[in-house]
């Protein structure tokens, strides 16, 4: 979603193939089975979850809170495996299509929805990631019709295997040459923005009802459809706005974000810098979704 993010996923994109094959992963228990493990969660993600954490008041497994939940864990989903099949059940009725990139355009129009121009990336050139990615909810705000959401993401902690030197695991956020963070004093902290209503004509005539039951359980996707009656009008990073207005970046929220996340900056810097034996355990997902029969 975001500007680093972005970079770090086209250098990765751009390592492909420049060496030999990457390091083959750990195998926890999780691993032990071929294949798809659970519903919705492509096999590249076996080893990779998220955990989610919030400010007071932020319940992310209900109402609007959880629905920017499900947006975001689902766009990096599919932006992370190049396939944008791979997003969650009902995330395309709930997401207008990318607007183009042109003229004085809208920075958070024109990639919604994940591998968006001018990406061009395909599924056989997505690798594995491990480890687990951090999201803090920072701030839900009722506005017009809907809500916006300012949501903190850590890449720190998601890793993926160096291309550079065997055997080896690198943070997203990593410079695979260098060992070191692609922005100049990076702790590995992004930030989502994030608008949606329940009032879009856009949703369609039959939309699924809302979500009643708080959803967190063992699972680390939704194996159903939880996006209801829910549509997502603007989804970005820190930039939003017009392309050609100064004040469309929110330097304001880098920080906040900096300062909000659960694990202080310099833990965050010490994880992510350099070349690892093994990538971070991923843990469960927090707090994960239910099974359907739950």
């Amino acid at each position: 979603m975001t500007m680093l993010r972005w970079i770090s996923v086209v250098a990765v994109v751009a390592l492909l193939g420049a060496c030999g094959a990457p390091a083959k992963g750990p195998n926890p228990e999780t691993s032990s089975q071929p294949g798809r493990l659970f519903p919705n969660w492509p096999t590249l993600l076996n080893d990779f979850r998220f955990h989610w954490s919030a400010e007071p008041g932020i319940d992310v497994t209900t109402g609007p809170a959880m629905i920017v939940r499900a947006y975001l864990e689902s766009y990096s989903v599919g932006q992370d495996t190049f396939d944008a099949e791979n997003v969650y059940p009902g995330f395309n009725r709930a997401t207008p299509e990318n607007e183009p990139r042109e003229g004085n355009y809208k920075f958070q129009l024109v990639n919604v929805r994940p591998m968006g121009s001018p990406f061009t990336a395909t599924p056989k050139d997505a690798v594995p990631r491990f480890g687990y990615e951090a999201l803090h909810f920072l701030e839900l705000t009722a506005v017009g019709n809907g809500y916006r959401a300012i949501v903190c993401s850590g890449a720190y902690a998601e890793f993926v295997a160096s291309r550079t030197r065997p055997g080896k695991f690198i943070s997203v956020d990593i410079n695979d040459k260098t060992g070191q963070p692609y922005a100049r004093g990076s702790s590995g902290v992004l930030v989502n923005q994030v608008e949606l209503t329940q009032h879009d004509p856009r949703v369609g005539p039959n939309p699924p009802a809302p979500q009643t039951v708080p959803q967190s359980g063992p699972l680390p996707a939704p194996d159903q459809d939880v996006f209801g009656n829910w549509f997502i009008t603007g989804a970005g990073d820190a930039f939003w706005g017009p392309k050609n207005d100064p004040k469309s970046f929110r330097h304001d929220l880098e920080e906040r974000c900096e300062a909000a996340m659960p694990l202080p900056a310099a833990e965050r810097i010490t994880m992510m810098t350099g070349f690892k034996d093994q990538p971070p355990p991923h843990g469960e997902a927090i707090p994960g979704w239910p099974a359907k029969n739950q």
